[in-house]
This record gives C-alpha cells, sequence and structure tokens, in this order.
C-alpha cells in the first residue's frame, strides 16, 4: 500500500489528500478496508490522534464508512465523491462569505424539513453528533463534528440532493480548515448554545423554529469570520 511517511509539522490534511489520491489512481477499492489506526500510526508517521481526524474527515465527505467493531471502509461512493472534490477544488478561490451567504439560504431550510420529517433513528443521530461535538477533546474535531451535526440534519431531510450538497460544503470547509480553527474556538460554546435549540426544534417538530435558529446560528458564525 502506498501511504508515505509524513512530517511531524504536517496535518491531518495530508493524510486526507494521500487517501484521495489512492481512492482516485485505483490503488485503493471500493469496499476495500483501510489499515487499523496502529498500523497507519506507524506506515505515516503521525499521531493516532491526526489518523482519527483525517478518517472523521472522509467519512463526513463520503469516501469511508467506519462500522464499529470492524473496521474502516472505502465506500462504494468514494470515487463520486472524489469527481465532486475535483469539481470544487478549482473553485479554490471562492470567499468564506459567499460560502456562508450560500450556507443560510439552504441550510435553514434542511433544518425546517428536518424537523417535519425526522425518524426517530433521526433524531437519534443528530442528538448523537450534537453531543460529541459538545464533548469533542480539541477544536479540530469540534469542528469536525460540527460539520457531521449539519450532514447529520440534511440526511433527516430524506433528500439526496440536500444531503449530497452538505457534503460538498464540507468538502468546502474543509479546504478552509486551518483558517476557521482560529474563529471556531471563538464561537464554540455560542455554537454549543444555539445548535441545542436547534436539536430541540427538530425532536419537536416545530419546523420554523428549527430553520430560525439554524439562520441565527450560521449569522452568528458569519460574523465571528468577520464578514459583514
Amino acid at each position: 500500500m502506498g501511504f508515505q511517511n509524513i512530517s511531524r509539522d504536517s496535518t491531518s490534511e495530508i493524510i486526507i489528500q494521500q487517501i484521495k489520491r489512492q481512492i482516485a489512481s485505483g490503488e485503493l477499492h471500493p469496499g476495500e478496508k483501510l489499515p487499523p489506526e496502529r498500523k497507519l500510526v506507524e506506515l505515516l508517521g503521525v499521531s493516532r490522534t491526526c489518523i482519527r481526524e483525517a478518517i472523521q474527515a472522509l467519512a463526513f465527505s463520503g469516501y469511508l464508512k467506519v462500522i464499529q467493531g470492524k473496521g474502516t471502509f472505502i465506500t462504494e461512493t468514494a470515487p463520486k465523491y472524489n469527481e465532486i472534490s475535483k469539481l470544487f477544488s478549482k473553485m479554490s478561490g471562492f470567499s468564506l462569505a459567499s460560502l456562508m451567504e450560500v450556507r443560510i439560504m439552504f441550510e435553514g431550510e434542511f433544518a425546517r424539513l428536518a424537523a417535519l420529517r425526522r425518524t426517530d433513528n433521526d433524531l437519534t443521530e443528530i442528538s448523537s453528533c450534537f453531543n460529541e461535538m459538545k464533548n469533542a477533546e480539541t477544536i479540530r474535531i469540534f469542528f469536525i463534528k460540527d460539520l457531521q451535526f449539519h450532514l447529520a440534519i440534511a440526511r433527516a431531510t430524506h433528500n439526496e440532493v440536500m444531503n449530497i450538497l452538505m457534503k460538498i460544503f464540507g468538502e468546502l470547509l474543509h479546504h478552509e480548515t486551518n483558517k476557521i480553527l482560529d474563529f471556531t474556538s471563538k464561537s464554540k460554546q455560542k455554537t454549543i448554545t444555539i445548535t441545542a435549540k436547534i436539536v430541540d426544534a427538530i425532536k419537536k417538530r416545530d419546523s420554523e423554529e428549527a430553520k430560525k435558529f439554524m439562520i441565527e446560528h450560521l449569522k452568528t458564525v458569519k460574523a465571528t469570520f468577520g464578514i459583514a
């Protein structure tokens, strides 16, 4: 397997790119199991934390599926998401202001529909993502769990296009991770407070409240980035 040792000052983004390249080249196939964490630590020369961050990010984007007790696998849809990634990587010059405006427009509706359509399983997943975000050990993990929370809401709409759109938003945001992390640390507590209200509104099937709080949340994040 063609994993290359990574220097100590590298981030999980380099691990992500290595796995994506191997998927694109066909070296990693859909359904194939990744080596266990301890083996990846040895192959790549990074901490287990970096490996976990990369795996969680790739699971969010649709490249990997983590099955408790069995391991991490390349998804059947990984090649499709790789093509989406290539397409949107050409948008590397996009502004965070533009992305946040689009998120506000779309994700308010995601939350509204999630409140109307969610199943008990959807609610369990949304609540679990919220709790994992709230208890995240590092700000980078918090950022990833926050994105997973938003994806869980998109999935609860039971609209595949909305699900894919949220994956695209996540992919674009991951390209700006280092830029975003400083802002995320400043808005962490506000994010936890408002997302708790989103969870409660979805639980009560209050669609308008869910939409209102999602828009309020994203506008707060946008303001934290210094975007008018």
